[in-house]
């Protein structure tokens, strides 16, 4: 019976496809070594079958953890983009297929510019790669759950989907004219061809209502850097904020250490002065005395010469 430990294989995952490809088999093994060390030789076993992901790969999970708003709004289209796939003209699908490529793209960049944030370089060839995984997220579902989970491990793609597709579009019927209404209208396939103009007209409402958001979608992800900048310079300024309180707590750090030791001094002085004054009174006492006795013997000396 196995007594792997679900959680713990779960949490492995999360981290791993989480780290950049080259610190995945590092941080692997040593969750792998974690396993064993807890007894839980199936969690190994488990762990240690994770793959390591490819670079595009990486990039897409980076999306997912990080930009999975912006990512779920592109892969949300996935059906409206194949049904006009089947129902929309030429020019149309055009259209729509150059707003995706433009989404696509944007969203690749914004991986990149990810990975350069962490100080990871990113071959152009890399990007070319992940945008060939949104396309194949975008025409195969389980490939979009897959770029949802932020734990894909390999390059895909899919040929079929984007511009190449327009060879294998259903071109759409030009909607039929309603007959004049001094016309008479065949009886014989009237309903029919009121059908197929319903069919037109949705197909439209159906292609506006997709430009609409692919347009909402590519101004939220134009929108993004100008955030990203400005969330930087927010960073850099909180940055320089926290640099300055801490130079102000190591030097009040200082100045109390400073007054503290001033205290002790004058603690030091003032029970040294205390001594002294024990002292000088004790001194000027015996000195008194002294004097006394002088005074005494003077006045016998006096009394004898007398």
């Amino acid at each position: 019976m196995s007594n792997e430990d679900p959680d713990r294989v779960e949490a492995a995952a999360e981290e791993l496809y989480g780290v950049p490809p080259d610190d995945f088999v590092p941080v692997r093994d040593e969750l792998v070594a974690a396993a064993r060390e807890a007894g839980d030789r199936e969690a190994a076993k488990a762990i240690g079958r994770l793959r390591r992901p490819t670079q595009a790969a990486w990039l897409a999970n980076l999306l997912a953890r990080e930009r999975a708003q912006q990512l779920d709004g592109l892969l949300s289209l996935a059906s409206d983009l194949t049904d006009a796939q089947r129902t929309l003209d030429g020019a149309a699908l055009r259209t729509l297929s150059a707003q995706r490529g433009k989404l696509v793209a944007a969203m690749a960049r914004e991986a990149r510019a990810l990975a350069g944030r962490d100080g990871h370089r990113v071959a152009e060839s890399t990007e070319r790669d992940l945008r060939g995984i949104l396309d194949a997220a975008l025409a195969d579902p389980g490939i979009a759950d897959q770029v949802r989970s932020g734990r894909l491990h390999r390059t895909v793609s899919y040929s079929g989907f984007g511009p190449d597709a327009l060879a294998g579009a259903e071109p759409r019927p030009a909607p039929r004219r309603p007959a004049p209404a001094d016309e008479p209208a065949p009886a014989d396939g009237d309903e029919a061809g009121q059908d197929e103009v319903a069919r037109d007209e949705q197909a439209e409402r159906r292609a506006r209502e997709l430009a609409d958001r692919l347009r909402s979608l590519d101004d939220t992800v134009a929108a993004e850097p100008e955030a990203r900048e400005r969330e930087q310079v927010d960073r850099d300024e909180h940055d320089d904020a926290a640099r300055r309180l801490t130079e102000a707590k190591d030097r009040v750090a200082d100045l109390v250490a400073e007054l503290e030791q001033a205290r002790a001094a004058q603690r030091d002085a003032t029970e040294a002065e205390r001594s002294a004054a024990a002292t000088l009174r004790d001194s000027s006492s015996r000195l008194r005395t002294a004097a006394a006795e002088v005074e005494r013997a003077r006045a016998r000396v006096e009394d004898l010469s007398g």
